[in-house]
């Protein structure tokens, strides 16, 4: 393993730490959102919101496989909980009508999503394209570095 200047440690440090701060504060706003109509929102919740967000509409099959849920008393329960908040709904699949569908319920995020998408504006509108370059492309290396850990295989 290559060793680092102390500088550039100290750098790398404070990159970890404010990614960290960034994950704790986006956290921390869901539950905000979630507040508003009751729900306190779990880390299994979130991950599902997360999950539909990313990827789509899942199976609740598939949910609980990226999640490494392994009951499907659980994975109802949790889907159970954001339909009941009004996060996601559930469709019967109209090929196979034994599969549900879940899928996120988009108003429920639009205010939510405007609102962030300013701050980010805001934020960003001081740099430059080359900057903004390779701030995306640390960004998408930091999440794909992480998904590897958080996915399974």
């Amino acid at each position: 393993m290559a060793t680092v200047p102390a500088a550039q440690s100290e750098t790398i440090e404070q990159i970890g730490a404010a990614a960290q701060r960034y994950a704790a504060a986006s956290a921390r706003i869901d539950q905000i959102a979630a507040d508003d109509v009751g729900l306190t929102l779990s880390t299994c919740e979130a991950n599902f919101i997360n999950l539909l967000r990313l990827r789509g509409p899942l199976t609740p099959g598939h949910l609980a496989e990226l999640t490494k849920l392994t009951s499907s008393g659980t994975t109802t329960g949790v889907v159970d909980r954001l339909e009941a908040a009004g996060y996601v709904t559930r469709e019967r699949c109209t090929k196979d009508r034994r599969k549900v569908i879940v899928s996120l319920n988009d108003e429920r995020f639009r205010d939510q999503d405007a609102a962030r998408a300013q701050r980010l504006s805001a934020l960003l509108s001081g740099y430059d394209d080359a900057q903004l370059v390779t701030i995306a492309g640390f960004l998408t290396r930091l999440a794909d570095t992480e998904a590897t850990v958080a996915t399974p295989s």
